[in-house]
């Protein structure tokens, strides 16, 4: 009897508390890299919609005017980028694009 409990202390319980220490390491370390790869994508996105909203800026800026829908775009795009986080010179150049005309004066 005294053997079994031996056994059970020098390697059983050592054997299950390092399978579950390792599982753990693994879910923190599956969980880093979530956050890591979500950071990611929330920053390529906020990339692709200010370099969308500044191409619309230039192009509207250029013709001298951008249409009802043009702006309801644009707004939509911002209001998404301002919601990944950072955007203050973006906040400039969307007053900038809504105060266009509605149409070529």
């Amino acid at each position: 009897m005294d053997e079994i409990f031996h056994v059970i202390l020098g390697s059983v319980i050592p054997a299950v508390g390092g399978y579950i220490w390792g599982k753990y390491k693994r879910y923190q370390e599956e969980k880093t890299q979530e956050k890591l790869e979500y950071e990611l994508i929330k920053q390529g996105l906020q990339s692709l919609l200010r370099d969308r909203m500044l191409q619309a800026y230039h192009c509207h800026k250029e013709k001298g005017y951008a249409s009802s829908a043009d702006k309801g775009a644009f707004e939509a795009m911002h209001t998404a980028y301002a919601g990944l986080g950072k955007n203050g010179v973006m906040d400039t150049i969307y007053k900038e694009f809504m105060v266009l005309p509605d149409e070529m004066v």
